[in-house]
């Protein structure tokens, strides 16, 4: 990101100083010109003020709030999630949104997705308790959940031939069993990530349709926070009027004071708020109907037995 860099007293300063235009765009998107008039101000000053402080922002939330996951991160995500929603050896709940950006120049076709707008894809992992663990940002909006998946640095230095934790039998069995990512319809099944049975499938067995239910409710944890996302950080809710990297700044920086608020508030969600907002800001990504090996196929029917003992 090519962004100015600041001492410590300077970022200080700035954040005070540029505290209510960099509130005021993230919580509501206004446009820049309407800030602008506000606070008597150039648009030129607004757009770069909102970019630097936001890439600060990243700059110092994320090593504390959203840092690189460690063992011990992994270890309370799957303690939370086998806890509190039923899912054991469940390593995070992981989706991928559409985030509206106008057309970027000389840029084709790569950004128009299939819901007919431009658009860059947040691709997130998240925790238990709505938080994030894990955030791609900025892939092409024509992409495919799967697709930006496998090729983000996540899964290179975490997942490509390698093992985040080791196998374990599920509760009440002997079997091992991998620890895996859970996902919808957007991913392909793999021996790492469980996705829904088809509905086709599952219609007559009652198997099949536990297994989508206990996975459904484990899953809606990366909705709902997506949705608390879009409801408290409201420049979601249009199209985000700047070139991409600076688009890729803000959101970046509203991942991180996401997590910055679910921790202050002590991981706190009130169930009524879940999925209405985003619905109309983060679009969902295309399913995909990639073949599935044998191994994937197995360890799903182990986790179907399991739910349905």
């Amino acid at each position: 990101m090519d962004c100015v860099k600041f001492e410590s007293n300077d970022i200080i300063s700035l954040y005070k100083k540029n505290y209510s235009e960099r509130r005021r765009y993230l919580a509501t998107g206004d446009s820049h010109q309407s800030i602008a008039f506000s606070f008597r101000t150039g648009r030129s000053t607004v757009s770069k003020i909102i970019k630097e402080v936001c890439q600060e922002i990243w700059n110092n939330l994320h090593p504390t709030y959203l840092p690189a996951p460690t063992e011990q991160i992994w270890n309370e995500a799957v303690e939370g999630f086998s806890k509190v929603w039923g899912f054991p050896n469940c390593l995070g709940s992981i989706d991928g949104k559409h985030i509206k950006v106008k057309c970027p120049s000389n840029s084709g076709t790569s950004y128009f997705c299939y819901k007919n707008f431009f658009s860059i894809v947040l691709l997130a992992v998240v925790d238990p308790f709505y938080k994030f663990m894990v955030v791609d940002i900025g892939s092409y909006g024509r992409h495919s959940d799967s697709a930006i998946f496998e090729n983000s640095a996540f899964f290179q230095q975490y997942i490509d031939g390698k093992t985040i934790l080791p196998s374990k039998p599920l509760p009440g069995t002997d079997n091992p069993v991998p620890h895996v990512f859970i996902g919808d319809e957007g991913f392909a099944l793999q021996t790492y990530l469980m996705r829904p049975y088809p509905k086709a499938t599952m219609i007559s067995d009652v198997k099949k349709k536990k297994f989508n239910m206990r996975l459904s409710r484990a899953r809606r944890v990366v909705e709902n926070a997506f949705g608390i996302l879009a409801m408290k950080w409201r420049v979601f809710l249009r199209s985000i009027e700047t070139d991409v990297k600076t688009a890729e700044c803000i959101v970046k920086a509203a991942c991180c004071l996401h997590n910055y608020i679910m921790i202050k508030n002590n991981n706190t969600f009130i169930e009524s708020e879940e999925q209405t907002e985003t619905i109309r800001a983060l679009s969902d990504m295309r399913s995909t109907n990639r073949r599935t090996n044998t191994a994937a196929l197995e360890i799903r029917e182990q986790f179907a037995s399991y739910f349905n003992k």
